[in-house]
């Protein structure tokens, strides 16, 4: 079965109770086409169920969305004294500073937030508002 872009999206955990009852008809012997077939779930799920009770005595769902940590939490101190020694930084030069010097990855976008997270400005791109017309 296929789904949208938008169904994948928006699609739940499968119930703990089901997941359950698939547990233990694996556990009495059941095949994994039968039991995917009795319950209406893909092969693909059946066994990653049954590895995940293997492995680690229980099958739960994973969170779905919610907070993630950034990249740079353990940097923090080091963008406030970059930004500290150097006000007019942009978020292009920090980008690429976060690459070279600490080996990290991380987009405009996420960088925007943690230096937001952690109260700091900085520079504007100025060139943008200069190439406007001067309103004359």
């Amino acid at each position: 079965m296929l789904f949208s872009a938008y169904e994948r999206r928006n699609m739940r955990p499968l119930s703990q109770d089901l997941r359950q009852r698939i547990i233990a008809a694996r556990e009495r012997g059941a095949g994994t086409g039968e039991v995917c077939q009795r319950f209406g779930v893909s092969r693909k799920s059946v066994e990653r169920f049954w590895k995940q009770h293997c492995l680690t005595g229980m099958c739960r769902p994973k969170q779905i969305g919610g907070y993630r940590r950034s990249r740079l939490e353990k940097h923090d101190q080091t963008l406030r004294q970059w930004i500290a020694s150097e006000a007019d930084l942009t978020l292009g030069e920090l980008q690429r500073r976060c690459l070279d010097r600490l080996k990290v990855t991380i987009g405009i976008t996420a960088l925007w937030h943690r230096l937001e997270q952690l109260g700091l400005s900085y520079k504007k791109n100025d060139a943008r508002r200069r190439a406007r017309s001067s309103g004359c």
